[in-house]
């Protein structure tokens, strides 16, 4: 006997927000965020294809100017790492939190992050600007860069601190209990990230640029991973809430796992307050991300695995939403694996780097695609899944591979950040490392542009209708 068709929530689930222009306004908030997200990604993604042609050992001796790829590692981690992650989270707050968010604040809060995209990019662009490539938040020597990157982190920090300000919805269930929570805690984290950078400007003695910077972001860029696994926590909820039809935590069992992963992160302000030369500030900020969050990790993965093998008869296992989960759930666990494996500075470090953040953005991306239907003018046609699923096939394999072949290129002791002429390869397996990364940065690259064209369309369509629905248009699959 076949299993039963898995119908997702209609319209009708959904009761409709008290005011239309309430909602109206809801909606263009969370498309302001989701708007800067994807933008965001569009120049990173661009970003990233040169970042991995100056890595090929063919063909870095075409490339003589190590601060040309520099520049653009500055640049494309700051918009994958901090505008894309923190766009993404703002987006989906926005959308659970609805009508009830200051119309005034959240304009305020786009307006300056607006300008602050702009003054990233344009301070790039200024001729003799130095890169720093400092961990975590990599910047561009330069007073009009640093505006950007201020105004940017003030007016994401506006919003977080309204999503924590405002009730949540009461007229609408567009998101589960436990994904909320989830979000919300992601926002507290992102404010504590923003405190403790402030507390290191304040403390952190005028010294050798590079050592300057490395301190003043290394505690608060601790705190931004955390508040990154939140986000992903709260994604992967979604996917299988959305997927199973059933929500995966009780608000209490969510409260507790989430406050075991952002309650230790307190201790970084005092301590980034008290001085970043401390040793207790440097060392504290790794043993919190050491052992703070994969333990909450494992637990959602192993409680989200429970929660599908008891849902196994009645799911629609080639939905998208289940490759998104597993191509995220499989990098996780991946990047923990590469991570616990480091034990100098080569390029195992960014292989582990970038199979965690593949993991957060793949779960992104998975639901982004829910998104643009909560958001969409009323009429418009779903994403058909079986594009979502070979785009988020694409991209986690190619990232894995990604990870895998700069991991490989480590084991041998090939050194990190360095690009083109730069770059000294002494052995085949740094070759063959450096050869495997190529070909997985490129096939992420095509599933990120696959990805980009589908929502650069979506977005594209909801200029064609005024009335936003609250509800995800799901398809009726079997």
């Amino acid at each position: 006997m076949p299993p039963p068709t898995l119908i997702a929530p209609t319209v009708a689930d959904f009761p409709a927000a008290p005011h239309a222009e309430d909602a109206a306004t809801a909606t263009t908030g969370a498309r302001g965020w989701f708007l800067f997200a994807i933008g965001s990604l569009v120049l990173a993604g661009l970003l990233s294809l040169m970042l991995v042609v100056g890595r090929l050992p063919f063909l870095g001796w075409l490339f003589t100017d190590p601060l040309f790829f520099k520049r653009a590692l500055v640049v494309h981690v700051d918009l994958a790492i901090v505008v894309w992650f923190q766009a993404g989270t703002l987006a989906f707050l926005a959308l659970a939190l609805g009508p009830r968010l200051q119309r005034g604040v959240t304009a305020a809060a786009l307006a300056l992050a607006a300008t602050g995209i702009a003054g990233l990019l344009v301070g790039a662009l200024i001729p003799g600007a130095q890169p720093v490539l400092s961990n975590y938040v990599p910047v561009i020597d330069h007073p009009i860069f640093f505006g950007g990157l201020v105004g940017w982190f003030a007016g994401a920090g506006l919003f977080f601190a309204l999503a924590l300000a405002t009730p949540s919805r009461t007229d609408a269930r567009a998101l589960s209990a436990d994904v909320v929570i989830a979000l919300r805690a992601s926002a507290a984290a992102n404010l504590l990230a923003l405190v403790t950078f402030l507390g290191a400007w304040r403390t952190t003695p005028d010294s050798v640029p590079g050592v300057y910077y490395e301190l003043v972001f290394w505690g608060g860029g601790h705190v931004l991973q955390a508040a990154n696994v939140a986000a992903m926590l709260a994604l992967w909820l979604h996917l299988l809430h959305r997927w199973t039809g059933r929500a995966v935590l009780t608000p209490t069992i969510a409260t507790a796992l989430l406050a075991a992963l952002v309650l230790p992160q307190l201790v970084m302000p005092p301590l980034a307050f008290g001085g970043t030369t401390a040793t207790s500030y440097f060392s504290m900020a790794t043993h919190l991300m050491r052992w703070t969050i994969f333990p909450v990790v494992l637990v959602v993965l192993g409680v989200a695995t429970v929660h599908v093998w008891r849902q196994r008869a009645s799911v629609n296992w080639r939905d998208y939403r289940f490759l998104g989960l597993a191509g995220s759930g499989s990098l996780t666990v991946l990047g923990f694996i590469l991570g616990a494996l480091i034990r100098s500075s080569s390029t195992l470090v960014p292989g582990h780097y970038h199979c965690a953040i593949g993991a957060v953005t793949i779960a992104l991306m998975a639901a982004a695609y829910d998104f643009c239907a909560d958001v969409a003018p009323a009429g418009a046609a779903a994403e058909q899944p079986r594009r979502a699923r070979l785009q988020l096939l694409l991209f986690g394999g190619g990232q894995a591979v990604f990870g895998l072949g700069f991991a490989l290129a480590g084991a041998y002791g090939l050194g990190r950040k360095q690009y083109g002429a730069e770059q000294h390869v002494r052995s085949l397996g740094e070759y063959f490392g450096l050869s495997v990364m190529g070909l997985g940065g490129f096939v992420a690259v095509a599933g990120g542009i696959f990805f980009l064209a589908v929502m650069l369309r979506r977005i594209g369509a909801w200029r064609r209708g005024l009335s936003p629905v609250t509800s995800s248009l799901h398809e009726q699959r079997t």
